[in-house]
């Protein structure tokens, strides 16, 4: 292996680290890139141009079957995984063969902790540490075989077959094109398990129950991820951001459905609760913490468990006259989370600028001592207009009877303004 090729394995093995940067994450967080909204649009190793969704009506998978878009199909050409395959694919139309799909290559669509796809000459295997074989082999099967052998990497091949490793034995490896991991896990065909003579290799810390993290960012996976969390699961992590003041979160996805499922998170060493989201609830998808150390804890219920979720986080360094607006990670439950509202320079301490119009103080009391008097005024003059044409009818009851000046000058008013309770609440409206 060349030096520029053993960098490339080097790097890899550092990007999945949790203490790996936000620009160095995934586009993805799911095993199999449902969850993908870039914009790749080319499939298959020639790299052929997808089709858009909407020119796609007479197949399964189209614009029409995705009208609120959660599916992420839209009047653009870009890769999805619509139906929960394997991994992201789109379908390209061939002058001979008409249209069919193909699955998109997409580097930047893979989970964090996936560190990519290599090859195995067989004897002796490329990862030599610990191996099985299983009917029902899932990706976090094997991770967690490995893991609990004290191994950091985890390789599967061909479907059924797991192998253990070192960070030695990841260097030494070949890598090539994640394509040609291809082969469906037997024990859950939506998730890749290497290929034939090809290994899909992870990073043995995805899906652990509990962690003691240093880093500046990084991902927590749910417990078991990417398989279900398991019933009665009871795990913690205790994440550090040094040189931060306070934690940014990104809630990816939070899949808990059971209200008696609960994350919690607490600051340390206080130990006071900052947040805790039940099952059924959904959490802002940006929150900030402040604290720099947090301890995060997730139980479930002993009778099922569930999806999961996928959370990365990253210090943050904010002044003390910082804009955060206190608000709520969920509706109810959560104490003291900040809603993300903070912008760029926010760790500068700049304010930022307030919407609307803005007065001074003396200002300000001048247009409300005017508006005052011009009420005061208003009211007056009806009081007395009331009382003199009163006070005129009354003096001279006979039809012919002359009104004075202001008696006339009241009615006319009302003849050009209509009726009178319309003007006066125009002129209200006018000193608001």
């Amino acid at each position: 292996m060349g030096a520029s090729q053993l960098m490339l394995v080097l790097g890899f093995i550092r990007s999945v680290r949790l203490d790996v940067t936000m620009s160095e994450m995934s586009e993805c967080f799911t095993v199999n890139g449902q969850d993908y909204r870039g914009s790749a649009s080319r499939a298959g190793p020639e790299g052929i141009s997808c089709i858009h969704w909407n020119q796609t009506m007479q197949h399964l998978y189209n614009t029409r079957v995705d009208p609120d878009g959660k599916l992420g199909l839209g009047s653009h050409n870009y890769c999805r995984n619509p139906d929960a395959d394997v991994q992201p694919w789109c379908y390209v139309s061939d002058s001979e063969e008409g249209i069919y799909w193909k699955y998109c290559d997409i580097p930047t669509c893979h989970m964090p902790g996936y560190i990519g796809c290599f090859l195995d000459f067989g004897s002796p295997p490329a990862l030599p540490g610990a191996s099985a074989t299983s009917a029902k082999l899932t990706v976090q099967t094997c991770i967690r075989f490995c893991r609990r052998r004290g191994y950091p990497f985890a390789g599967l091949e061909a479907g059924y077959a797991c192998f253990c490793g070192n960070e030695s034995d990841v260097a030494a490896l070949k890598l090539t094109s994640n394509a040609q991991c291809d082969q469906a896990c037997f024990g859950r065909p939506n998730e890749l398990c290497g290929g034939d003579g090809r290994l899909s290799v992870y990073s043995a810390w995805v899906g652990a129950c509990q962690g003691n993290v240093s880093s500046v960012s990084g991902v927590l996976y749910s417990p078991d991820f990417p398989d279900d969390y398991s019933a009665g699961s009871a795990c913690s992590w205790d994440i550090r951001t040094p040189g931060s003041n306070a934690m940014e979160l990104h809630f990816h996805f939070f899949h808990v459905l059971d209200p008696s499922d609960v994350l919690e998170l607490t600051e340390k060493p206080s130990g006071n609760l900052l947040a805790q989201i039940r099952g059924g609830e959904t959490p802002a998808a940006i929150v900030v913490l402040p604290t720099g150390h947090l301890r995060v804890t997730f139980r479930a219920n002993e009778r099922h468990g569930g999806p999961g979720y996928a959370i990365t986080y990253r210090g943050v360094s904010l002044s003390p006259t910082a804009s955060l607006n206190l608000g709520s990670v969920i509706s109810s439950t959560s104490l003291y989370a900040f809603q993300h509202k903070v912008s760029a320079d926010a760790g500068h301490g700049e304010a930022p600028a307030q919407d609307g119009p803005q007065c001074s103080l003396s200002s300000c009391a001048w247009i409300y001592l005017t508006a005052a008097a011009s009420l005061f005024a208003l009211i007056t003059g009806l009081m007395m207009c009331r009382y003199f044409v009163h006070h005129q009818l009354a003096v001279s009851p006979s039809a012919g009877a002359v009104r004075s000046l202001f008696s006339r000058f009241y009615t006319c008013r009302r003849e050009q303004g209509g009726d009178l309770t319309c003007v006066n609440q125009s002129s209200l409206k006018s000193l608001i």
